[in-house]
């Protein structure tokens, strides 16, 4: 008997908008993952922005980043030597790239690092922008670290068992290094020793160098013993799990950063040796601004890092203002296109699928999968939280409200246990290659709901344009339908009555403006209503717009959408161009699709470069047609709702009938 389907994302249809406000919020069928939720009536506050107002140049700290990713010719030497007789062993225990990772040199730049650090929530293990919310994801770090999201337990137990002689004589050359001025298992002498010695040994002494100096670097350029079975287990080919390892220590040690630059410990003087150069080089992949230099051509089997391989040092100055305003060059999904000779992954398409994980054969889905379950992160001596569904946009999924999680287990055991467990029927959903996620007009009114305790940061606003349901930091671009106080109540109310209704709710907004802030708006006009139409109920509207709709059409409105719009129940209802495909405005691309069409704003794109300027939405005659549009929006809602009804109610008398 087949087992049924295992979904980790929902499938239903919302009112969404694009996150850079480039079009209406449209009904259709969209994408979250899970957990999330639907019922705003007691959401959890969004998470508070960054408390540090100062940039980190003068901040009266000091922070240094020991063991900063800085290879010397020696070890580009060693792996070289080493990856001729090894290199297919560390494919198949899934660290080819992570170790051809560690023979490129990224240029520090501090400041980049406790820019970002300022926005960091430990709450959340997120960095919480004006504009949005966003973190170092397990992709990142398989994409730009190389490291495996699936695979044995870094903890190994098992490998202890059965390393026997081999660990031993390791154990025995870290006492005789030890021994000598060096005091400890210094790296470089460990190099030394068995750098080019055709040893036995010499393969798992390499993968020890390259786990306590890369992998999970400490303070002291030492070679350490919790290293060895796993460097054992790599020589033999086991396929180990780092990417979770890696990113919970690099989780852990953000937080202590975010600590410090609040002045919540009494360090000024603090040491770090986590991988930070991976949260670098995620802000460079991901800011299309000033942070960053340009990147090189990858050379043809060189891993993604390599494009930030020697690249110009920045004199960066305010780095914590430049990422704050930079909410519309946030790339999304950077890795869902090809870059220069780099391609991306195999599974995405010109169109949106749902795969079995059964058909993942090089295990590329199975890999994304762990990405997007909310679980926690084994760390190998602690456990930190991991929250995709907070940055569904991230992997193409659209965001709505989170929903709830269980605390965080702090056994790194039980931790790897629910991160380990089977993915068996699990049913994955991909969107299209260049699709443009969206959130839904509840997650955009409940982020800019901090502006309520007069937090205005972020907020960029057109002049003349006020848009109640774009995120903070979120450019609205064209007026939009407000239909966040739309509720349950407002369904016997007359067409009469409910505008009323929604011109007071519009002058009682008045009161949530802060002081000195004006607040702009462009009124409804109702257009070409009649008072007759005042008494009509919207159970009546409904009626008499199927009459109507094949006699005339809204002013301004698009005659194809009219007709588009007859079920509302089985089709994706569109208000303007094509909110499936949002636009990207004036964002910077060095990316290419498939058949190498550009992904930024020109004319031949085919529709993606639409600003949803047609029937005069943008224009001067925006109150006629804004007037219809609110209307029509208004009835599909109630129409979804009805057939909703009429659903469960069918599905109640079959079940009596029974």
């Amino acid at each position: 008997m087949k087992n049924k389907p295992i979904f980790i994302v929902e499938e239903r249809k919302e009112f969404l908008l694009s996150p850079n406000g480039d079009a209406h919020p449209a009904l259709r069928t969209g994408h979250f993952l899970k957990p999330s939720s639907t019922d705003a009536t007691e959401p959890v506050p969004p998470p508070p922005l960054f408390s540090t107002t100062l940039p980190p140049e003068n901040l009266l700290i000091s922070v240094n980043f020991d063991n900063w990713r800085h290879p010397t010719e020696s070890w580009t030497t060693w792996v070289d030597s080493m990856e001729s007789a090894h290199g297919l062993t560390w494919k198949r225990a899934g660290i080819y790239d992570a170790i051809k990772c560690s023979t490129f040199l990224i240029r520090k730049h501090p400041s980049l690092v406790l820019g970002l650090a300022q926005y960091w929530c430990p709450d959340t293990n997120t960095f919480v922008f004006p504009w949005g919310e966003a973190t170092i994801t397990l992709e990142d770090v398989m994409v730009l670290g190389g490291y495996s999201a699936w695979g044995s337990s870094p903890l190994l137990t098992y490998l202890r068992d059965h390393s026997g002689e081999v660990e031993m004589e390791l154990r025995r050359a870290m006492s005789e290094i030890s021994k000598t001025t060096a005091k400890k298992a210094d790296s470089s002498k460990w190099m030394e020793k068995f750098r080019d010695t055709e040893s036995d040994i010499e393969h798992e002494a390499f993968l020890a160098y390259w786990l306590s100096t890369f992998a999970f670097p400490r303070s002291g350029k030492v070679i350490y013993k919790a290293v060895l079975p796993m460097a054992i287990g790599l020589a033999r080919g086991a396929r180990i799990a780092f990417a979770p390892a890696v990113l919970a220590r690099i989780y852990r040690k953000l937080s202590r950063l975010k600590n410090v630059l609040d002045g919540n410990e009494a360090d000024t003087c603090i040491r770090e040796s986590a991988p930070f150069a991976l949260v670098q080089v995620w802000a460079w992949e991901r800011f299309a601004t000033a942070i960053r230099p340009n990147p090189r051509e990858v050379q043809p089997g060189e891993p993604r890092l390599g494009r930030w391989h020697k690249s110009t040092k920045l004199n960066l100055e305010n780095v914590h203002s430049l990422i704050g305003e930079a909410g519309v060059q946030f790339k999304w999904r950077p890795y869902s296109l090809a870059v220069n000779n780099l391609p991306s992954y195999a599974f995405y398409g010109e169109k949106e699928k749902w795969v079995s994980l059964e058909e993942d054969a090089g295990g590329e889905l199975r890999s994304f999968a762990r990405c997007l379950m909310t679980r926690e992160l084994p760390g190998l001596s602690f456990v930190e939280k991991y929250s995709p569904h907070r940055v569904a946009m991230q992997f193409g999924m659209d965001q709505d409200m989170r929903g709830r999680v269980a605390p965080c287990n702090q056994d790194p055991e039980k931790a790897w246990d629910n991160y380990s467990k089977s993915l068996q029927d699990v049913r994955l959903y991909v969107a299209a290659r260049i699709y443009e996620p969206c959130v839904t007009a509840r997650y955009a009114e409940w982020w800019a709901s901090r502006s309520s305790s007069g937090s205005m940061q972020g907020l960029i606003g057109r002049p003349g344009v006020h848009d109640d349901l774009v995120p903070l930091g979120f450019q609205p671009k064209r007026m939009s339908v407000d239909m966040g106080d739309f509720s349950q109540t407002d369904d016997g109310l007359t067409l009469g009555e409910l505008l009323r209704s929604k011109r007071r709710r519009s002058v009682d907004m008045d009161d949530l403006v802060s002081p000195g802030f004006q607040q702009k708006r462009i009124d409804v006009d109702r257009g070409d209503s009649s008072q007759n139409d005042d008494g009509i109920t919207l159970g009546e509207l409904l009626r008499s717009k199927r009459r109507r709709r094949a006699e005339k059409n809204c002013s301004g409105i698009d005659q194809t959408r009219s007709s588009s719009i007859q079920n509302a129940e089985n089709t994706d209802i569109e208000t303007r161009g094509s909110p499936m495909k949002p636009v990207e405005t004036n964002r910077p691309h060095d990316d290419t699709a498939a058949g190498g069409a550009q992904r930024d704003n020109e004319a031949g794109t085919k529709g993606l470069g639409q600003r949803f300027t047609e029937g005069g939405l943008a224009g001067e005659n925006v109150g006629e047609s804004s007037a219809c549009l609110m209307i029509e929006t208004l009835v599909l809602e109630l129409e979804a709702r009805m057939s909703k009804l009429e659903r469960a109610l069918a599905e109640r008398k079959g079940r009596i009938t029974k």
